[in-house]
């Protein structure tokens, strides 16, 4: 299969819980690198794809009257009001420059955009001189997805979605060594202070990375039928994926950084 674009839709009934589960499993480290990178206060910050916009509005809640956050999505509308947020529909790959930043971040975007070197480009370009560019990327754990299972079959299942969900990402253009090569590309756009950050855990049934896959399923279902897996096995996984018993070995994150220097 060639690359057919994003994979993911915000006007899927499932996004919601998608972003919901997104913000479970990473905003609490999102927010602790972010404090370490600089000090928020009067800032301008750019949230590039913001999903839900729940890293936008705990921005909002740091940089105080005197700074601003700009949340951008080429499909906003799940980002809700909240004070000191604005949100714009915009493509960082082709659309016109918003402006320079303090802060620019961006999750889980670059390592799905077959654009990203385009992207890559457009946010250092959006750094203010001493602004800091974070970027959060997954790299799935090598080997089987389940660490344990009460269900040999389900094991067996579950980890043969993983295979064929992964397929399926990239052929809509997910690159899952970006997230090991982004610290060159970082480096080659002429960002110092570069540095890689990574964190991980495993994930259980129910728990936000299991309701993350989770809500993949409801996205890529189509795909995933056309590789070779039927309804009733998919909905066997979504089961699977709530059951307390599971364990699965969770997705590494990793958090590139860098400053761009001051004139």
């Amino acid at each position: 299969m060639t690359a057919q674009g994003y994979a993911f839709d915000n006007d899927s009934a499932q996004a919601g819980d998608h972003h919901a589960a997104l913000a479970g499993l990473l905003d609490e480290e999102t927010l602790r690198r972010t404090q370490e990178l600089l000090d928020l206060t009067g800032k301008r910050c750019l949230e590039i794809a913001a999903g839900g916009g729940s890293f936008a509005r705990w921005l909002a809640d740091r940089v105080g009257p005197a700074g601003s956050v700009l949340a951008t999505d080429l499909k906003p509308q799940l980002i809700a009001e909240h004070p000191g947020v604005t949100v714009r529909r915009h493509d960082i790959t082709v659309d016109e420059p918003l402006g320079l930043f303090d802060l620019v971040h961006a999750r889980l975007l670059l390592n799905h955009l077959p654009e990203r070197e385009v992207a890559l480009r457009h946010m250092i370009g959006a750094l203010a001189p001493g602004g800091v560019l974070l970027t959060e990327d997954f790299r799935p754990m090598p080997g089987d997805l389940v660490a344990f299972g009460p269900d040999p079959a389900v094991v067996r299942l579950v980890n043969q979605f993983q295979r064929l969900n992964s397929d399926t990402l990239t052929s809509h253009g997910n690159d899952r060594d970006w997230s090991w090569r982004a610290a060159a590309a970082f480096h080659r756009g002429g960002l110092s202070d570069v540095e890689v950050r990574m964190h991980g855990s495993s994930w259980p049934g129910g728990g936000p990375g299991c309701r993350l896959l989770r809500a993949g399923i409801g996205q890529l279902r189509p795909h995933l039928v056309e590789r070779g897996l039927t309804a009733e096995e998919l909905d066997a996984v979504a089961e699977a994926l709530l059951d307390p018993r599971l364990t699965l070995n969770g997705y590494l994150v990793y958090q590139t950084s860098g400053r761009r220097p001051s004139d």
